[in-house]
């Protein structure tokens, strides 16, 4: 009789499970807990300042009553269901992120199945929440809210599609398993890709396994950059989904209602529809990457791995550039600029990557040629590159391979800080472009400057020249925190000679002179202060 399928069997096999899933989500405990700090922070901001706005001016006949005083959310007025919605789903990501930060801040807590189970529901909790709060809030009409609830739906199908196959081929290879031990036949063993189609594993030597460590060790560093990512890009897109690019109109007059964002009814649509479900796809596949990362089962399969996370990074990254060529500029050839800048450069990334496959051919090519059959035959198949055989036998440790991986070691710290600070940026200047210095003109602008639209940046009205040198910079900057996110998270472009390879210093250093230029043009409207920061930061580069 297995020892499986008795409850004693069981029960040990419950336990393995639940220490595996505790190790696993301790694994990613300081990513889970900056996801969750970001969540609590940008949900908290969305409770105090709502989609819609607050009203300004209240409501005849004076004295006014809730909902139409002053302060009191204009969207509980115009739309009571969807606000409820919101805020309902909106305070329970903001309890469910805060319950999430202390069960992660003391192990002792989660360290036993109802803590867990708490845990795994809080989180499960938190991004439900989360998605239902996107929905209500970011959307006025039923078209948009189907299209987001059909990308929440084709997310989580995807994903169930994932767990049953994994679960299928986990049970055939069970099945094949017991099927040899009946026949008397040795199981032999399986590697986790293995586990994941259901096919046994040959024997593996010494010298694969120690080919699989690095290997395995470069995927979770992967899986880190990616995590990191989509942890700034989540609240970043929540965030510009309920407060869009030009704000809301504050009453209700003309054919517009209040509450509604200004581009949506202005001479903008196009634009701000553009920017919406650019965004929204951005914000769900923020979200799928998460889920696949936070999840054993589904990144335990080749399917997932493969295919899944790709996409889902490529959909978040083209939205993040979309909606911030349509959110943050009015202008034709503003946009144009911003497309084509970003064409060029996802061109020429790809130019390069297929330089350098091709380049990684012929130099194999050519060292296969030139590499005489006799020299390969005399290194022994089972130690490890880089080490020697002693007279007893044992593996010695050559220095040069240490000092490889010392340089691995340098060269991916290097990585995690260019990604870091990458993101970091790109995460200000896309709140910065749709979200302008000097605001944006209101519904009830001057009567007499009828140029001055409603949505449009008023201090491209009011200081022009000053206005473009924030939104070229600002824009530069965007557009290289995003070529350095791209180089760092591909293994090809990000080897150790592309580290220190010109074109990303550049991205480095246009990314911090975009960030200068953009703050000393944005945060100031005098010209002897506009020149002290300016002649400040040419002195802190001098000097350095």
């Amino acid at each position: 009789m297995d020892t499986a399928t008795t409850p004693a069997g069981k029960g040990i096999t419950a336990a393995k499970q639940q220490k595996e899933d505790l190790e696993f989500l301790w694994k990613w405990r300081k990513y889970l807990l900056l996801l969750a700090t970001l969540v609590a922070s940008v949900t908290y901001a969305a409770g105090l300042n709502p989609p819609g706005g607050v009203r300004s001016d209240e409501v005849p006949p004076l004295p006014a009553a809730y909902p139409d005083r002053v302060g009191d959310p204009v969207l509980l007025t115009t739309n009571e269901r969807r606000y409820t919605a919101f805020f309902y789903c909106n305070a329970a990501a903001f309890i469910a992120s805060l319950v999430v930060i202390m069960f992660l801040l003391d192990r002792r807590i989660s360290d036993n199945s109802v803590g867990l189970t708490v845990l795994r529901s809080a989180m499960l909790l938190d991004l439900l929440a989360l998605m239902a709060a996107f929905t209500a809030g970011s959307c006025r009409d039923v078209a948009a809210s189907a299209y987001v609830s059909a990308l929440f739906a084709l997310v989580f199908a995807c994903v169930a599609v994932h767990v049953h196959v994994h679960k299928a081929r986990e049970k055939q290879a069970a099945a094949t398993s017991l099927a040899d031990k009946a026949r008397g036949e040795p199981a032999a063993a399986t590697s986790p890709s293995d586990k994941a189609r259901g096919e046994p594993a040959a024997a593996t030597s010494p010298m694969e396994k120690a080919g699989e460590r690095p290997a395995a060790a470069a995927t979770s560093r992967a899986d880190k950059f990616l995590l990191l990512l989509a942890t700034f890009a989540t609240p970043l897109t929540y965030g510009a989904g309920l407060v869009p690019p030009g704000g809301f109109w504050s009453q209700t007059e003309a054919g517009h209602l209040a509450g509604a964002p200004l581009l949506h009814d202005g001479p903008y649509k196009i634009r701000y529809n553009v920017f919406f479900y650019a965004n929204a796809n951005s914000f769900v596949a923020s979200l799928a990457i998460i889920m696949l990362l936070m999840s054993r089962t589904l990144m335990s399969g080749s399917l997932a791995r493969s295919h899944a996370l790709p996409v889902c990074v490529l959909v978040e990254l083209l939205g993040l550039m979309a909606a911030f060529a349509a959110g943050s500029c009015r202008r034709i050839d503003t946009t144009v600029y911003v497309v084509c800048l970003a064409g060029l450069v996802l061109l020429s990334i790809v130019l390069q990557a297929k330089a350098m496959y091709t380049f990684e051919q012929w130099r194999a090519y050519v060292r296969r040629a030139l590499t005489c059959a006799n020299l390969e035959l005399e290194q022994e198949p089972d130690t490890p590159p880089g080490n020697s055989r002693g007279d007893s036998g044992e593996v010695r440790v050559d220095r040069t391979s240490t000092i490889q991986n010392w340089q691995v070691d340098k060269v991916e710290e290097s990585r995690s800080l260019l990604l870091l600070l990458a993101t970091l940026a790109a995460t200000v200047t896309y709140q910065a472009g749709l979200s302008p210095p000097g605001g944006v003109w209101p519904d009830n602008h001057d009567p007499g400057h009828p140029d001055h639209i409603p949505g449009n940046p008023i201090l491209l009205d009011m200081h022009p020249k000053r206005y473009k040198v924030f939104y070229y910079c600002n824009t530069a900057a965007f557009v290289a925190s995003v070529v350095i996110i791209i180089i760092v998270q591909s293994k090809e472009l990000s080897s150790p000679a592309t580290i220190r390879r010109a074109a990303l210093k550049t991205a480095m250093v246009l990314n911090l002179f975009g960030l200068m230029g953009a703050y000393v043009a944005g945060s100031f409207r005098d010209a002897p202060t506009t020149i002290y920061v300016f002649s400040l930061a040419v002195a802190v580069f001098v000097y350095l």
